[in-house]
């Protein structure tokens, strides 16, 4: 039996909501977050066009946050892929409560934000965080299986086919 690789990952296009907010640990680890909103549009029961926005937090690490923190600016456009982690806390009322928040892996700028793009961001303005998301290994994977399934399919029908021909021919298999 083939395991299925199940993976936590995320991708959400959308709108900074504000300027990106920016720390940095006593270790020197930058940490940058933000909000996200995303739309999806949908017809309600009288055939008019309706908006629901949605906002999601987003937050990412090292050279991932440091590029955020220089040319996002709220307005910005991008897409973000990361993983979803939830995390429990208790508020005032001491009621747990639980965030759900995006740590981003990689991204695409879909539109402008401050400064200039410099060298550390790809061609097609993509920058993936260290180490590289796992994804990118399983997709070249996945589409090297795909060829290989074809083959096993062609071989099959050219083994029927080949058989069929040697049962017509002896008179005791046939169906009538």
């Amino acid at each position: 039996m083939a395991t299925m690789q199940v993976r936590n990952s995320v991708t959400l296009i959308g709108n900074l909501g504000q300027d990106p907010n920016v720390r940095t640990t006593d270790a020197g680890l930058t940490i940058t977050d933000f909000t996200l909103a995303t739309n999806e549009y949908y017809r309600d029961k009288d055939g008019n066009r309706q908006t629901r926005t949605d906002w999601h937090r987003v937050k990412a690490f090292g050279k991932l946050a440091e590029v955020f923190a220089q040319h996002l600016a709220k307005g910005s456009q991008l897409a973000v892929v990361g993983s979803l982690r939830y995390d429990k806390w208790i508020d005032k009322h001491d009621q747990v409560r639980t965030t759900a928040e995006v740590i981003a892996h990689s991204f695409t700028f879909l539109s402008g934000g401050r400064g200039p793009l410099t060298d550390e961001l790809t061609e097609d303005n993509t920058l993936v965080a260290e180490p590289a998301p796992a994804a990118a290994p399983a997709k070249a994977s996945a589409a090297a299986r795909k060829p290989a399934a074809r083959k096993r399919k062609a071989t099959t029908a050219k083994a029927t086919t080949a058989a069929a021909p040697a049962t017509a021919d002896n008179g005791d298999d046939l169906p009538f």
